[in-house]
């Protein structure tokens, strides 16, 4: 199963790429709906928030006012996270229901309205951001939602900024062209890397590794830092640390288009290898893992952090890095020297 964020910025475009997908064949799961069914009227939800909250929280139908209890809680950090309490785990239940519910060669879209805002990225295998000019987003709340242009700009000052979008982005879909464009791009995405990388994970086979040396690309190190907080959340409590290692992370240094990782953990065994295979990157060899993803490969080495001679070679693989980030001279100089030195072994 391969199971994706979607997200995107108010008037962007992400409910298009919801449909899309939806019609390709994912399974998509909309948090904000979840988030409205789990406090419907009769529900365990709803009466929690209302123990809690008092009657106010209703309107004359008996449904949850959502204004009424906005004005509760969110000038206070107490009330608001004790609604979280209630709200959360129930839409996180409800959310594992419909995954347990989807096959298990899926593609399994969540659309997350504050993905970025909340730092989920690293519990999904990519994400997907949708945007488009903000001029052009003001546009489309006034004319289909019926926004003022001063209310539509506040909603979009409250949420994230371009800059925290594109760091969490592993794939940047632009919603500024003419009608059908954006669907031509979640096509192309489709068949060319979300149906690949979920094939690879029910097959448990990794993508080939690339060697030829290109010219370092501008995200390079904010690829290796999704990457690595992936690894590390899909490893659980037993994962010390995971760096992003070898020459990929060495900034200015060509090298080939592959992200190393070093995962240090407290006796790495089936387990920990099976959690890595699921959430996208199948085991390889002995200690080793590779990438599902045909958009990033990658080559993870596991270590056992209480092994003393595993912990030492970790060690030096980090000091390696570092002595080669600390020397940008030679890095120019001499890079066929630095990429031996900082290489996985």
């Amino acid at each position: 199963m391969l199971r994706l964020g979607l997200t995107g910025g108010i008037g962007a475009g992400k409910s298009t790429v919801a449909a899309t997908l939806t019609e390709l064949g994912a399974v998509v799961i909309d948090a904000d709906a979840i988030a409205r069914e789990v406090v419907e009227p009769g529900t365990d939800g709803l009466a929690e928030v209302v123990a809690a909250f008092g009657e106010d929280v209703l309107d004359a139908d008996g449904a949850l006012d959502r204004p009424a209890l906005g004005q509760i809680v969110f000038a206070d950090d107490a009330k608001r996270q004790k609604l979280n309490g209630i709200l959360h785990p129930l839409i996180g239940g409800r959310t594992a229901e419909l995954v347990s519910e989807a096959d298990e060669d899926a593609v399994v879209v969540h659309d997350v309205p504050l993905l970025v805002e909340n730092g989920m990225g690293a519990a999904f295998a990519l994400v997907l951001v949708v945007d488009a000019p903000v001029d052009v987003r003001v546009s489309r709340l006034v004319e289909a939602r019926g926004m003022t242009v001063e209310d539509a700009r506040a909603r979009m000052a409250a949420q994230a900024d371009d800059a925290a979008r594109r760091a969490a982005a592993d794939v940047w879909l632009e919603n500024a062209g003419p009608a059908g464009a954006l669907r031509e791009q979640v096509e192309r995405l489709w068949h060319s890397r979300l149906v690949p990388f979920a094939g690879n994970i029910e097959r448990r086979r990794a993508v080939e590794v690339p060697t030829d040396i290109v010219t370092p690309a501008e995200d390079r190190a904010a690829v290796g830092r999704r990457l690595a907080a992936r690894v590390a959340v899909a490893g659980g409590e037993t994962v010390r640390r995971v760096e992003h290692v070898g020459p990929g992370a060495v900034p200015g240094l060509p090298a080939p288009a592959v992200v190393d990782l070093l995962v240090e953990a407290d006796r790495p065994g089936i387990e920990l290898a099976e959690a890595l295979a699921v959430s996208g990157y199948p085991v390889v060899d002995a200690g080793r893992h590779g990438s599902a993803d045909p958009g990033c490969p990658a080559r993870i080495l596991v270590l056992d952090a209480k092994d003393r001679r595993q912990a030492k070679q970790a060690r030096g693989i980090v000091k390696a890095r570092d002595a080669a980030r600390k020397d940008p001279r030679r890095v120019r100089t001499d890079p066929d020297a630095v990429r031996t030195e900082v290489a996985l072994p």
